[in-house]
């Protein structure tokens, strides 16, 4: 019964409602990792707890009525709209969903190949340097960021091994 007068006083708001999906199933993955060893129960419970936090979050926010609504100038990542009062052409945002999906494809293809150390900064690389046109001191500044910020977290400090990529297995190195 109060459960119902719970989602009868968000009135059913698809935001709220995917907010606390999203937290169920970030509290689901935390819980599900609390018997582990330690080591392995880092991963999760770093992803885990901030994300459940962030969705909490949300969820007060959307029930508060203080979330910022996306302005409509058309400079999202992806621009797919299922209204009718589209701001962008729907070519356009055909072929912005399908360039956002198609780097997502490479970069896991990419991490598949040649595993994560490799991929993400290179990643991180191609996507400032040719989607985003930034410079080059920009582009290698950042790289070297989000390689040292990789690197760091979790090979030196959480000791998380990730397996190499396939590419380097084939040719036996």
């Amino acid at each position: 019964m109060h459960f119902a007068m719970c989602l009868y006083f968000m009135r059913f708001k698809p935001p709220v409602l995917f907010g606390l999906l999203i937290a169920v199933f970030f509290l689901f993955f935390i819980y599900e990792a609390r018997e582990w060893r330690l080591q392995a129960r880092l991963y999760p419970w770093a992803i885990g707890i901030p994300m459940l936090l962030l969705a909490l979050a949300h969820i007060v926010l959307e029930l508060r009525g203080k979330t910022r609504r996306r302005d409509s100038s058309g400079s999202a990542p992806v621009d797919f709209q299922f209204t009718h009062t589209q701001t962008v052409d729907e070519s356009v945002a055909r072929q912005r969903t399908l360039n956002i999906f198609s780097w997502i494809l490479g970069f896991l293809v990419a991490i598949w190949l040649l595993g994560f150390s490799v991929s993400v900064p290179l990643f991180v690389f191609l996507y400032l340097k040719f989607q985003a046109r930034e410079g080059w001191p920009l582009s290698v500044l950042l790289t070297c960021a989000s390689w040292l910020l990789f690197w760091g977290l979790f090979d030196r400090l959480l000791h998380l091994p990730f397996p190499e990529g396939q590419l380097f297995t084939w040719l036996g190195l």
